[in-house]
């Protein structure tokens, strides 16, 4: 299992105790990331976790901070295929384009990557409720993970959260707390109630959890047979995944798996962009935006935490890029992956191919290219509500010819 050193500040890099209070720095005020001790994995090599049977995250188990194997809670999640996408590749120009597939996951998003490692944590460290401020995916997964580990779990959502996201909460048993605000006033809420009531927190200021969505790095690695793609492409709203991911890599780079490093690209959309916004601009340091209205609501947040700051870095320091997606590209998305590679993505977790299109048409992608799209939550979680469905027919040979040509004009 994974042996926790402690914790470090990634901006100013001062230590800490695994036992701090507030997992923030205390010069810097950002999240603090976690330590962990990889020298023994040296000596053990890949081909120990290659050969493993097991497919779910738990199968890297030793770059995870949970150190006692009973405290693991899991749902099966991680191993999502890897697809290769040969008749997109044209909209990329003749890149080697693959899709990273965790719609397939088991609520149905890449946030239970996170939830299966902060959800354990908990469980580890003696924890009864857990709660989180979400726009929908991250209130189901923590509270699905909560039901499986016999946690009670707390969500806060906006308002205006899809009602198939909070339903699927519900269903898990968790207490629902609907906000009249947008996200970031939820949050603002949500953090107060935190400290009033000690709940465990299934933020990204918990760097524990953060630590999940490693597992992106590890999977494409094995699945690609130790090929490093050029270009990893990830949709965010605060920032984690593409960190991750990027932690992830540079781990394996330590280890000497790997001889060199993808780059990093965050995806968001352009009416909600300040990761995006702060690259194009040059800039070190991320500045709030305020939301505009979005399909992309999963990623609709206009104050990140400092996580973002962490994405932001990830994108400059790999060579990578941000991209900010307009409403007609992402929507596009959504239709090319379910009509040309059968994903039904919601428009969030779609965005991703846009900014892979985008990149190609802007130059930065190129024929031959190695790209990875990852595609972050399920069609279900969000369905379309601007496609009609035709009307029944009678039930004759006749209606059904009838129907068909109707359909051909």
């Amino acid at each position: 299992m994974g042996k926790v050193q402690g914790l470090k500040c990634p901006k100013c890099m001062k230590g800490y105790a695994v036992e701090i209070k507030e997992p923030r720095c205390q010069e810097c005020h950002y999240v603090l990331e976690v330590e962990l001790e990889l020298g023994g994995l040296e000596g053990k090599g890949a081909d120990l976790f290659l050969h493993r049977k097991d497919r779910s995250i738990w199968r890297w188990r030793e770059f995870f901070p949970i150190e006692k194997e009973g405290a693991i809670v899991t749902l099966g999640e991680g191993g999502t295929p890897l697809l290769p996408a040969e008749r997109l590749g044209r909209e990329v120009g003749g890149a080697e384009l693959y899709l990273k597939n965790d719609t397939l996951l088991p609520t149905g998003s890449l946030k239970d990557r996170s939830n299966a490692v902060g959800i354990s944590r908990a469980v580890e460290e003696g924890h009864d409720v857990v709660a989180v401020a979400s726009t929908g995916n991250a209130a189901a997964s923590v509270a699905a993970y909560a039901a499986r580990a016999g946690l009670q779990s707390v969500v806060f959502v906006p308002e205006a959260t899809a009602r198939e996201k909070v339903v699927q909460a519900a269903s898990y048993g968790a207490r629902i707390i609907g906000v009249r605000a947008d996200y970031d006033e939820t949050a603002r809420l949500y953090g107060q109630a935190l400290k009033a009531f000690g709940w465990y927190n299934c933020l990204s200021s918990n760097p524990f959890r953060n630590e999940g969505k490693k597992s992106y790095a590890y999977e494409i690695w094995a699945d690609l047979d130790g090929r490093v793609p050029d270009w990893i492409i990830h949709p965010t709203a605060g920032g984690t995944g593409p960190t991750a991911c990027w932690k992830g890599f540079k781990e394996l780079h330590r280890l000497g798996w790997v001889e060199r490093l993808p780059r990093i690209v965050v995806a968001q959309a352009a009416a909600c962009a300040p990761i995006a916004q702060a690259f194009q601009a040059g800039r070190d340091e991320i500045w709030p935006v305020e939301p505009q209205e979005t399909i992309a609501e999963s990623i609709k947040v206009g104050s990140p935490s400092t996580m973002a700051w962490r994405a932001l870095r990830a994108a400059q320091e790999s060579g990578g890029t941000a991209v900010a997606l307009s409403e007609e590209e992402i929507a596009r998305s959504q239709v090319l992956l379910a009509t040309e590679a059968g994903i039904f993505a919601e428009p969030a977790g779609a965005i991703s191919l846009g900014a892979a299109i985008r990149l190609f048409q802007d130059g930065s992608i190129e024929p031959g290219h190695l790209v990875v799209a990852v595609i972050t939550g399920h069609g279900l979680k969000q369905p379309p509500t601007q496609i009609t469905l035709p009307d029944a027919i009678p039930a004759t040979l006749a209606s059904v010819e009838k129907a068909l040509r109707a359909d051909a004009r």
